[in-house]
Protein backbone atom coordinates (compact mmCIF):
# COMPACT_ATOMS: atom_id res chain seq x y z
CA UNK A 1 0.00 0.00 0.00
CA UNK A 2 1.21 3.47 -1.14
CA UNK A 3 1.86 5.96 1.93
CA UNK A 4 2.18 9.87 1.66
CA UNK A 5 4.36 10.61 3.79
CA UNK A 6 7.52 8.14 2.56
CA UNK A 7 6.64 10.36 -0.76
CA UNK A 8 8.11 13.74 1.08
CA UNK A 9 10.73 11.52 2.89
CA UNK A 10 13.47 11.64 -0.32
CA UNK A 11 12.50 15.47 -0.23
CA UNK A 12 13.05 16.32 3.56
CA UNK A 13 16.51 14.03 2.91
CA UNK A 14 18.21 16.40 -0.08
CA UNK A 15 16.78 19.41 1.65
CA UNK A 16 19.33 19.13 4.33
CA UNK A 17 22.35 18.42 2.12
CA UNK A 18 21.61 21.72 0.21
CA UNK A 19 21.64 24.18 3.51
CA UNK A 20 24.87 22.50 3.79
CA UNK A 21 26.01 23.28 0.65
CA UNK A 22 24.87 26.89 1.02
CA UNK A 23 26.35 27.05 4.59
CA UNK A 24 29.82 25.87 2.97
CA UNK A 25 29.26 28.52 0.20
CA UNK A 26 28.05 30.94 2.59
CA UNK A 27 31.45 30.28 4.93
CA UNK A 28 33.94 29.93 2.22
CA UNK A 29 32.97 33.46 0.69
CA UNK A 30 32.98 35.11 4.23
CA UNK A 31 36.88 33.50 4.18
CA UNK A 32 37.68 34.71 0.55
CA UNK A 33 36.18 38.28 1.34
CA UNK A 34 38.52 38.52 4.78
CA UNK A 35 41.46 37.21 2.42
CA UNK A 36 40.56 40.10 0.09
CA UNK A 37 40.17 42.27 2.55
CA UNK A 38 43.10 41.70 3.46
CA UNK A 39 44.99 41.69 0.46
CA UNK A 40 44.12 44.82 -0.57
CA UNK A 41 45.08 46.34 2.76
CA UNK A 42 48.49 44.99 2.29
CA UNK A 43 48.62 46.23 -1.26
CA UNK A 44 47.32 49.43 -0.26
CA UNK A 45 49.90 49.61 2.51
CA UNK A 46 52.85 48.56 0.43
CA UNK A 47 51.64 51.25 -2.62
CA UNK A 48 51.84 54.11 0.15
CA UNK A 49 55.07 52.81 1.48
CA UNK A 50 56.23 52.48 -2.58
CA UNK A 51 55.12 56.16 -3.25
CA UNK A 52 56.65 57.27 -0.16
CA UNK A 53 60.21 56.09 -0.94
CA UNK A 54 59.67 57.33 -4.62
CA UNK A 55 59.03 60.74 -3.19
CA UNK A 56 62.16 60.46 -0.70
CA UNK A 57 64.53 59.30 -3.55
CA UNK A 58 63.06 62.00 -5.78
CA UNK A 59 64.27 65.24 -2.93
CA UNK A 60 67.48 63.20 -2.69
CA UNK A 61 68.12 63.10 -6.05
CA UNK A 62 66.75 66.66 -6.58
CA UNK A 63 69.83 67.89 -3.70
CA UNK A 64 72.38 65.91 -5.60
CA UNK A 65 71.01 67.53 -8.98
CA UNK A 66 71.12 71.14 -7.25
CA UNK A 67 74.45 70.46 -5.90
CA UNK A 68 76.00 69.52 -8.87
CA UNK A 69 74.88 72.38 -10.42
CA UNK A 70 76.30 74.22 -7.66
CA UNK A 71 79.60 72.99 -8.10
CA UNK A 72 80.09 73.54 -11.31
CA UNK A 73 78.96 76.68 -11.18
CA UNK A 74 81.18 77.68 -8.37
CA UNK A 75 84.52 75.71 -10.17
CA UNK A 76 83.98 77.59 -12.82
CA UNK A 77 83.78 80.62 -11.25
CA UNK A 78 86.59 80.27 -9.06
CA UNK A 79 88.68 78.65 -12.13
CA UNK A 80 88.08 81.53 -14.47
CA UNK A 81 90.83 84.01 -12.42
CA UNK A 82 93.33 82.23 -12.20
CA UNK A 83 93.10 80.68 -15.64
CA UNK A 84 92.75 83.83 -17.81
CA UNK A 85 95.58 85.53 -15.10
CA UNK A 86 98.00 82.38 -16.55
CA UNK A 87 96.98 83.57 -19.88
CA UNK A 88 98.10 87.76 -19.58
CA UNK A 89 101.81 86.39 -17.10
CA UNK A 90 102.23 84.26 -20.78
CA UNK A 91 101.84 87.23 -22.74
CA UNK A 92 103.61 89.82 -21.05
CA UNK A 93 106.52 86.98 -21.02
CA UNK A 94 106.68 87.40 -24.68
CA UNK A 95 106.21 90.66 -24.74
CA UNK A 96 109.59 91.18 -22.74
CA UNK A 97 111.15 88.49 -24.65
CA UNK A 98 114.12 89.18 -22.31
CA UNK A 99 116.58 86.10 -22.21
CA UNK A 100 114.41 83.79 -23.76
CA UNK A 101 116.30 81.12 -25.29
CA UNK A 102 114.50 78.44 -27.80
CA UNK A 103 114.37 75.84 -25.09
CA UNK A 104 112.50 78.33 -22.57
CA UNK A 105 110.21 79.47 -25.96
CA UNK A 106 109.25 75.90 -26.31
CA UNK A 107 108.42 75.65 -22.17
CA UNK A 108 106.90 79.13 -22.67
CA UNK A 109 104.74 77.18 -25.93
CA UNK A 110 103.98 74.18 -23.92
CA UNK A 111 102.10 76.06 -21.04
CA UNK A 112 100.47 77.89 -23.19
CA UNK A 113 98.90 75.88 -24.96
CA UNK A 114 97.92 74.21 -21.65
CA UNK A 115 96.79 77.37 -20.41
CA UNK A 116 94.22 77.87 -23.66
CA UNK A 117 92.67 74.24 -23.51
CA UNK A 118 92.13 74.97 -19.88
CA UNK A 119 90.63 78.43 -20.82
CA UNK A 120 88.69 76.55 -23.03
CA UNK A 121 87.25 74.26 -20.73
CA UNK A 122 86.21 76.77 -18.19
CA UNK A 123 84.55 78.72 -21.02
CA UNK A 124 83.05 75.59 -21.88
CA UNK A 125 81.73 74.97 -18.10
CA UNK A 126 80.15 78.74 -18.42
CA UNK A 127 78.21 77.65 -21.25
CA UNK A 128 77.00 74.66 -20.05
CA UNK A 129 76.18 76.10 -16.53
CA UNK A 130 73.79 78.88 -18.43
CA UNK A 131 72.33 76.52 -20.58
CA UNK A 132 71.85 74.22 -17.28
CA UNK A 133 70.56 77.14 -14.82
CA UNK A 134 67.80 78.20 -17.20
CA UNK A 135 64.25 77.46 -15.47
CA UNK A 136 62.05 78.58 -17.79
CA UNK A 137 58.53 76.59 -18.48
CA UNK A 138 57.89 73.97 -20.72
CA UNK A 139 55.41 75.09 -23.62
CA UNK A 140 53.58 74.85 -27.05
CA UNK A 141 56.14 75.72 -29.46
CA UNK A 142 54.85 76.40 -33.20
CA UNK A 143 57.63 74.47 -35.84
CA UNK A 144 56.53 77.04 -38.15
CA UNK A 145 57.39 79.79 -35.67
CA UNK A 146 60.79 78.36 -34.76
CA UNK A 147 61.92 78.47 -38.05
CA UNK A 148 60.96 81.95 -38.99
CA UNK A 149 62.44 83.01 -35.97
CA UNK A 150 65.65 81.12 -36.66
CA UNK A 151 66.54 82.46 -39.67
CA UNK A 152 65.30 86.13 -38.48
CA UNK A 153 67.70 86.22 -35.90
CA UNK A 154 71.01 84.46 -37.52
CA UNK A 155 70.55 85.56 -41.14
CA UNK A 156 72.65 88.47 -40.74
CA UNK A 157 75.64 86.50 -39.37
CA UNK A 158 75.09 84.32 -42.72
CA UNK A 159 75.38 87.67 -44.82
CA UNK A 160 78.36 88.94 -42.94
CA UNK A 161 80.41 85.93 -43.84
CA UNK A 162 78.62 86.18 -47.64
CA UNK A 163 77.03 82.65 -46.81
CA UNK A 164 73.15 82.07 -47.87
CA UNK A 165 70.96 80.87 -44.85
CA UNK A 166 67.57 79.39 -46.33
CA UNK A 167 64.21 78.15 -44.77
CA UNK A 168 62.71 76.08 -46.98
CA UNK A 169 58.93 76.30 -46.92
CA UNK A 170 56.70 74.13 -44.21
CA UNK A 171 53.01 72.51 -45.29
CA UNK A 172 50.60 72.94 -42.71
CA UNK A 173 52.22 73.30 -38.64
CA UNK A 174 52.72 71.04 -35.52
CA UNK A 175 53.80 72.33 -32.01
CA UNK A 176 56.39 70.97 -29.77
CA UNK A 177 56.23 70.62 -25.81
CA UNK A 178 59.75 72.24 -25.16
CA UNK A 179 61.54 75.27 -23.33
CA UNK A 180 61.60 77.68 -26.05
CA UNK A 181 64.91 78.88 -25.61
CA UNK A 182 66.39 75.72 -24.72
CA UNK A 183 65.16 74.48 -28.39
CA UNK A 184 67.01 77.95 -30.16
CA UNK A 185 69.82 77.30 -28.63
CA UNK A 186 69.86 73.88 -30.25
CA UNK A 187 69.66 74.87 -33.30
CA UNK A 188 71.79 78.26 -32.68
CA UNK A 189 74.91 76.18 -32.00
CA UNK A 190 74.35 73.97 -34.74
CA UNK A 191 74.43 77.31 -37.45
CA UNK A 192 77.13 78.57 -35.39
CA UNK A 193 79.05 75.30 -36.38
CA UNK A 194 77.93 75.37 -39.95
CA UNK A 195 78.85 79.35 -40.07
CA UNK A 196 82.52 78.25 -39.33
CA UNK A 197 82.33 75.63 -41.57
CA UNK A 198 81.08 77.00 -44.44
CA UNK A 199 83.59 79.07 -47.05
CA UNK A 200 81.88 82.56 -48.66
CA UNK A 201 79.14 81.53 -51.15
CA UNK A 202 78.76 78.27 -49.21
CA UNK A 203 74.78 77.80 -48.15
CA UNK A 204 73.05 76.90 -44.95
CA UNK A 205 69.73 74.90 -45.32
CA UNK A 206 66.95 74.48 -42.17
CA UNK A 207 64.13 72.61 -43.13
CA UNK A 208 60.94 70.72 -41.20
CA UNK A 209 58.92 67.84 -42.66
CA UNK A 210 55.79 66.60 -40.24
CA UNK A 211 54.31 62.85 -39.85
CA UNK A 212 51.85 63.39 -37.60
CA UNK A 213 53.85 61.93 -34.67
CA UNK A 214 57.12 63.83 -34.81
CA UNK A 215 58.87 67.03 -36.38
CA UNK A 216 62.34 65.95 -38.26
CA UNK A 217 63.93 68.94 -38.49
CA UNK A 218 67.37 69.32 -40.67
CA UNK A 219 70.20 71.79 -40.96
CA UNK A 220 72.41 71.03 -43.94
CA UNK A 221 75.66 73.04 -44.97
CA UNK A 222 77.75 73.12 -48.21
CA UNK A 223 80.55 73.29 -45.74
CA UNK A 224 84.03 71.17 -45.31
CA UNK A 225 82.26 68.49 -44.20
CA UNK A 226 83.42 66.38 -40.82
CA UNK A 227 86.20 63.01 -41.39
CA UNK A 228 85.20 59.85 -40.84
CA UNK A 229 87.28 59.38 -37.86
CA UNK A 230 85.68 62.45 -35.88
CA UNK A 231 82.41 61.51 -36.32
CA UNK A 232 81.64 59.31 -33.69
CA UNK A 233 83.11 61.85 -31.31
CA UNK A 234 81.17 64.94 -32.18
CA UNK A 235 78.83 64.45 -29.77
CA UNK A 236 81.18 63.78 -26.71
CA UNK A 237 81.65 66.29 -24.09
CA UNK A 238 85.19 68.55 -24.50
CA UNK A 239 85.71 66.72 -27.79
CA UNK A 240 87.07 69.39 -30.82
CA UNK A 241 87.96 68.11 -33.95
CA UNK A 242 90.70 69.26 -36.12
CA UNK A 243 88.51 72.18 -37.81
CA UNK A 244 87.57 73.57 -34.34
CA UNK A 245 91.18 73.26 -32.74
CA UNK A 246 92.03 76.05 -30.71
CA UNK A 247 88.82 77.90 -30.52
CA UNK A 248 86.12 75.43 -29.53
CA UNK A 249 84.98 74.63 -26.42
CA UNK A 250 84.01 71.53 -27.28
CA UNK A 251 80.46 71.62 -25.71
CA UNK A 252 78.20 73.11 -28.28
CA UNK A 253 76.87 69.29 -29.95
CA UNK A 254 77.41 68.09 -26.23
CA UNK A 255 74.70 70.38 -24.89
CA UNK A 256 72.86 70.27 -27.91
CA UNK A 257 72.65 66.42 -27.68
CA UNK A 258 71.34 66.97 -24.03
CA UNK A 259 68.62 69.02 -24.77
CA UNK A 260 67.28 67.06 -27.54
CA UNK A 261 67.32 63.63 -25.52
CA UNK A 262 65.66 65.82 -22.82
CA UNK A 263 63.28 66.31 -25.45
CA UNK A 264 62.71 63.24 -25.80
CA UNK A 265 64.21 63.28 -29.19
CA UNK A 266 66.88 62.17 -31.45
CA UNK A 267 69.50 63.71 -33.20
CA UNK A 268 72.03 61.69 -35.91
CA UNK A 269 74.67 63.33 -38.55
CA UNK A 270 75.46 62.49 -41.71
CA UNK A 271 78.68 64.07 -43.09
CA UNK A 272 81.08 63.80 -46.26
CA UNK A 273 84.85 66.10 -46.15
CA UNK A 274 84.30 68.51 -48.87
CA UNK A 275 80.88 67.73 -49.46
CA UNK A 276 79.10 69.24 -46.43
CA UNK A 277 77.45 68.38 -43.17
CA UNK A 278 73.51 67.47 -42.47
CA UNK A 279 72.35 67.20 -39.10
CA UNK A 280 68.71 65.17 -38.59
CA UNK A 281 67.05 66.26 -35.74
CA UNK A 282 63.36 63.86 -34.58
CA UNK A 283 61.06 65.23 -32.03
CA UNK A 284 57.81 64.46 -30.94
CA UNK A 285 55.01 66.51 -31.72
CA UNK A 286 52.13 67.50 -29.25
CA UNK A 287 48.55 65.40 -30.26
CA UNK A 288 46.05 67.06 -31.56
CA UNK A 289 43.19 67.65 -29.64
Amino acid sequence: MFHAGNLFEPIRFFWQFEWCGLLLVAVFGATMAARNRRILAENSAFQTHLEDLVQQRTAELTNLMQERKAFFADMAHDLKAPVFATGSFIQAIRAHNTGIDSELSTYIDLVEQTQQEMARRVYGLNEFNKIDALTEAYEPVSVRNLLEETHELHHMAAEVQSVYLTVEPLEGDGLIYAQPKKLETVLENLIFNALKATPPNGRITLSAQLDGKYCHLSLADTGCGIPPGELAHIFDRFFVGRQNAGTGSGLGLYIVKCIVNGLKGEIHVSSEPGHGTVFFIDLPLMERP
